[in-house]
C-alpha cells in the first residue's frame, strides 16, 4: 500500500530566500525549465540545464536525504533505458545519456523550485496565472483529500488481511482487488457527496479562496531571482 499519509497542507518549508521569493515567479521558471529539457536537442545545452538544476538543489536548501529518495524512485526507470537503448538501438548510448540528463535536470529543478513552495501558494500563483478555475479547484481538492482516500484503502486492506486474505497472482487474489478498488470508488463517491453537500450549505459557489500566507518580498530575494532567470536564459544561450 502506498502510505500518503504524509501529505499535510502546509508542508515544512526549508528557510532559504527560494521560500521567501514570489511563487509566481518560481512556477513560471519551472514550466520554463521543463519545456526546455523536454524540447531542447542539444547534449551541451542539456548538461547545463543539469547543473543548473543542482545549483537550484544546493540553494533552495532541500533535504538531501528526501532528494536522493526521490531520485531512487527514477533511477530504476533510468536504470532500465541503459539496459536495453545500447543494445537495440543504433545511437542507444547517447539517447540513455540524454534520457537521463533531462530526467534528472527535470525533477532537480522542479523539487528545488516547488519543494520550497506550500501549496496554497502554488494554487494561489496558479489563479494569478489565469489557469482554469476547475483546474486549480481540482488540483486543490486531490491533494487536500488523497490522504483520506489512503486512509480508507488502508482500512479496506487491514479488514481484508483479518479475514484471511493473502496476497498473490491467483485469480481470486486479483478478484478481491477488484473488490477493494470498486469498494473505494463507491466510498469515495459518497464522501465526495458529502463534502460537496457541506460545502453548498456554507456557500461554495464553484469557486475556492486561497489563503496562502502572505510574506514580504524583500528587493535581494526578488534580485535573486531575477538573476536565477538570467542564469537560465546564459544555459540556452551556450
Amino acid at each position: 500500500m502506498i502510505d500518503v499519509r504524509g501529505i499535510s497542507y502546509y508542508d515544512d518549508i526549508p528557510d532559504s530566500f527560494m521560500s521567501r521569493s514570489p511563487a509566481v515567479l518560481k512556477v513560471i521558471l519551472a514550466v520554463l525549465v521543463s519545456i526546455c529539457v523536454a524540447l531542447v536537442n542539444s547534449f551541451p545545452i542539456q548538461l547545463f540545464l543539469l547543473a543548473y538544476a543542482i545549483v537550484l538543489a544546493l540553494i533552495s536548501r532541500v533535504p538531501m536525504i528526501a532528494l536522493l529518495k526521490r531520485l531512487a524512485l527514477i533511477d530504476g526507470f533510468v536504470l532500465t533505458l541503459w539496459l536495453t537503448l545500447p543494445f537495440f538501438c543504433e545511437d542507444g548510448v547517447r539517447t540513455a545519456a540524454i534520457i537521463t540528463v533531462r530526467v534528472h535536470a527535470a525533477i532537480l529543478a522542479f523539487i528545488s523550485l516547488l519543494q520550497t513552495t506550500s501549496m496554497p501558494e502554488i494554487l494561489e500563483a496558479l489563479d494569478q496565472l489565469h489557469f482554469p478555475r476547475k483546474l486549480i479547484v481540482l488540483l486543490h481538492f486531490t491533494y487536500r483529500y488523497i490522504h483520506v482516500l489512503a486512509d480508507e484503502a488502508i482500512k479496506i486492506y487491514q479488514s481484508m488481511t483479518l479475514r484471511g486474505f493473502e496476497p498473490s497472482i491467483k485469480f481470486s487474489a486479483l478478484r478481491t482487488y477488484g473488490n477493494l478498488v470498486g469498494i473505494l470508488v463507491v466510498k469515495g463517491t459518497m464522501r465526495s457527496q458529502r463534502v460537496y453537500n457541506a460545502m453548498l450549505l456554507r456557500g461554495f459557489n464553484g469557486s475556492y479562496p486561497f489563503f496562502a500566507p502572505r510574506c514580504r518580498h524583500s528587493f535581494s530575494d526578488i534580485l535573486k531571482m531575477v538573476t536565477l532567470y538570467a542564469l537560465f536564459l546564459g544555459c540556452l544561450m551556450v
